[in-house]
């Protein structure tokens, strides 16, 4: 068996479909399917949280940098109340201080004994969120 020119069909009598074809196709028909989809995604995933139930935290971001594993673990534990009272891993720590939205209720039981809280402590401050 010799091999097919470019041009040339395929033996079955159907027209073979290219790679470039092919992705065009998908991503037409993906496109479509998210403009069906996405907007009924909200309705069911759940109610819009209103900024009244909203309270602003602040955590430390390692996104972006090299940093060093107590800082990692201190960003993905720690919240503070204030950004003053941030406290750093470590002398030098350069972690960004970003901002957080907590729902009112988990930001009180949070913040209901101190200025921190950290979720590696032993014994449970809060209930856990459900989710």
């Amino acid at each position: 068996m010799g091999r097919r020119a470019r041009g040339d069909s395929p033996p079955s009598g159907r027209r073979a479909l290219a790679r470039r074809d092919f992705l065009r196709m998908m991503a037409v028909g993906l496109g479509a399917t998210s403009t069906l989809v996405l907007p009924g995604v909200r309705a069911f995933g759940g109610a819009r949280v209103s900024r009244r139930r909203l309270r602003t935290a602040y955590r430390l971001s390692t996104h972006g940098r090299r940093t060093c594993h107590a800082c990692k673990a201190h960003a993905a534990n720690r919240f503070y109340r204030t950004s003053k009272a941030v406290g750093r891993a470590h002398v030098g720590c350069n972690c960004a201080i970003v901002t957080q939205p907590l729902l009112a209720g988990i930001y009180s039981c949070y913040f209901a004994r101190s200025d921190v809280y950290d979720r590696r402590w032993k014994t449970a401050r809060c209930p856990s969120r459900r989710r």
